[in-house]
Order: C-alpha cells, then structure tokens, then sequence
C-alpha cells in the first residue's frame, strides 16, 4: 500500500514521537522523588531490556549448545562479581573459546 508523502510523513512523526516522548518524560521526571513501588519497578528495566534483547539470539542462529554454555558462564560470573561487564566479557570469552576449539 502506497501512501504517499503525507502518510511518509506521519510515519516519520510517529516514530520520533515514540523515541523522543519517553526519553522527554524521563528527563522530565530525575529531579522527582518517585514513589517506592515505581522505583523498584525501574530498577529492573535494564535487567528485563537485556534479556529481552539477547535471549532470541540465543536460542536461535549457530551453536545454540556454545550460545548457552556462555550465557552460563556469564550468569555465574555476574551473580559472583555483581559486575555486569565482567560477567559480558567472560561470556564471549567463553563463546570464543568453545568456537575456536571447534564446539560452536
């Protein structure tokens, strides 16, 4: 279906309204004292976001068996430091590793 500009346009509007309007509400809102509840709630969105994000990559692709076994090693590395850096870089160490031996 062929809109034309005007629906192009619309388009582009919507998109940046959806992308700007939160990052705006959250700017809006960090000098406030937010209620309990809702701080607890956004404290987990990172969390969520990444799983989100990484768990189709990784049951999905090439070497699902290497993708879990690093997933692993990043989990107990991350509950061990509390360093979520250190917990990503040793997954794809350990991903790196099991493809270079040839197990991914």
């Amino acid at each position: 279906m062929n809109t034309g500009i005007p629906g192009a346009m619309a388009l582009i509007f919507a998109c940046a309204l959806v992308t700007y309007l939160p990052r705006y509400v959250g700017f809006a809102i960090a000098d406030r004292t937010l209620p309990p509840v809702l701080e607890r709630f956004l404290r987990y969105v990172p969390v969520s976001a990444f799983a989100a994000l990484t768990l189709p990559g990784l049951v999905s692709g090439t070497a699902p068996i290497a993708r879990i076994i690093a997933a692993v090693a990043c989990a107990a590395v991350i509950i061990t430091v509390r360093k979520l850096w250190l917990g990503l870089l040793a997954g794809m160490l350990v991903f790196a590793a099991l493809r270079f031996l040839g197990l991914g």
